[in-house]
């Protein structure tokens, strides 16, 4: 609740308007403050689609209740723009990833599973969910219990693409 000189206690709430802003607005609907969201610079907000555009890149974000965010239908290349900083990104759909390859590794003394799978996820699959490539992982490779893998064995590892990518290559 806001109280504002001379006129008592006046009921608000907040709200996200259409652009992302929060507002403060009373009780008729009427805006009595207003957080704007910085846009970032080299990004135009475009009213109609309620996005904002890089128009170097192309890339867009959207402000979801106050978060600058890369939605999941929203692809880029990192590998051709970078990540953009002060945007948060979210997943793709698993939907989206087509094997591209299967690369095979030689498991040495002292290596876990995690530690394998890390730098692929990390470096090639940023955007797609942890748990379903690591439960592709296992499953490729027959593994029932994740803790047990033996120095010496041979390792798969899918590699997939965005089906967002034009290009297809890893």
């Amino acid at each position: 609740m806001i109280i504002l000189a001379g006129c008592g206690e006046v009921e608000t709430r907040e709200k996200i308007l259409p652009d992302g802003n929060k507002a403060v607005v009373d009780a008729a609907g009427k805006i009595v403050s207003e957080d704007k969201t910085q846009e970032l610079e080299e990004y135009i907000y475009d009213e109609q689609s309620g996005r904002y555009i890089n128009e170097t890149t192309g890339i867009w974000y959207v402000v979801d209740n106050g978060y600058k965010l890369i939605p999941p239908e929203q692809y880029f290349d990192p590998k051709e723009v970078g990540v953009p900083d002060g945007i948060n990104i979210s997943g793709r759909p698993v939907d989206v990833w087509e094997l591209s390859e299967i690369r095979e590794i030689t498991i040495q003394p002292g290596d876990t599973l995690v530690g394998i799978i890390n730098p692929y996820f990390m470096n090639e699959h940023f955007r797609m969910n942890y748990e379903w490539y690591a439960k592709q992982v296992l499953e490729l490779n027959n593994i029932t219990d994740p803790h047990y893998i033996r120095a010496g064995d041979t390792l798969k590892i899918p590699i997939y693409v965005d089906s967002g990518n034009k290009n297809k290559s890893p």
